[in-house]
């Protein structure tokens, strides 16, 4: 991809991410100071559309990242290093959690990240948790028939995590879209990470939009998986 296509890529995802709404070319080229004029930035969101990179919903004149340029993209930054801040904010939260039942892990994770928080043991008795609809219900993607097949699947949900996940290493896997293993979950994102506790293992998991925070959430699965592994 040229330069001047990934600029303007990433500033359509860094407003889609903003405001969840299509983004016109007028609005990026008010906003941003690019080195190049208006009609370019028609011109080379045109092409982007072209190559699959952007769609352009039926009611709305602005266009919206699809699967391909979320992929492209959170290959391109997942490893770049989290601001200090965030990663401050997000250990505070840590050192103030104690409880870490699956129930509680399940809240912490939907508390950090603002999305849907879901912690799973597969021990004896296989111990499922889902916490935070409330982040879901407000963003403007999950309309009525996103979230009916979001809870359509919740109660097979345990069964699917362990079917997708049951031998999942400790390593942050992001399934985009279409990518899903879990079909009726293919217009979210879902970030999954394994882990073991008392010899038995588990799964961490960040459901939400595809305009999520991949770094941060990725960040906040990583070290919640490093708390739960220190307290063997």
């Amino acid at each position: 991809m040229q330069d001047r296509q990934k600029k303007i890529l990433k500033a359509v995802v860094r407003e889609y991410q903003r405001t969840g709404q299509p983004v016109a070319s007028q609005l990026l080229s008010e906003r941003y100071n690019f080195d190049f004029s208006p009609a370019t930035v028609r011109a080379e969101m045109l092409e982007l559309d072209d190559e699959g990179f952007l769609q352009q919903p039926h009611t709305s004149a602005g266009r919206v990242p699809t699967d391909k340029a979320w992929r492209f993209l959170v290959n391109d930054y997942i490893n770049e290093d989290l601001m200090q801040s965030e990663k401050t904010a997000v250990r505070q939260k840590l050192a103030n959690w104690q409880e870490e039942s699956t129930k509680e892990t399940a809240q912490f994770l939907s508390e950090c990240t603002k999305s849907l928080g879901i912690s799973v043991s597969f021990g004896q008795l296989m111990d499922f948790h889902g916490s935070g609809f409330r982040w879901l219900v407000d963003e403007p993607e999950f309309e009525k028939n996103e979230l009916k097949n979001i809870l359509k699947c919740f109660d097979s949900l345990e069964g699917e995590f362990n079917r997708f996940f049951g031998d999942l290493e400790d390593e942050v896997a992001i399934f985009i879209g279409h990518e899903n293993p879990i079909k009726l979950l293919r217009h979210c994102s879902l970030m999954v990470s394994g882990f073991e506790k008392d010899g038995e293992r588990g799964v961490l998991g960040i459901l939400g939009p595809k305009r999520m925070n991949y770094q941060k959430n990725k960040f906040v699965l990583e070290e919640t998986r490093k708390k739960i592994k220190s307290k063997k």
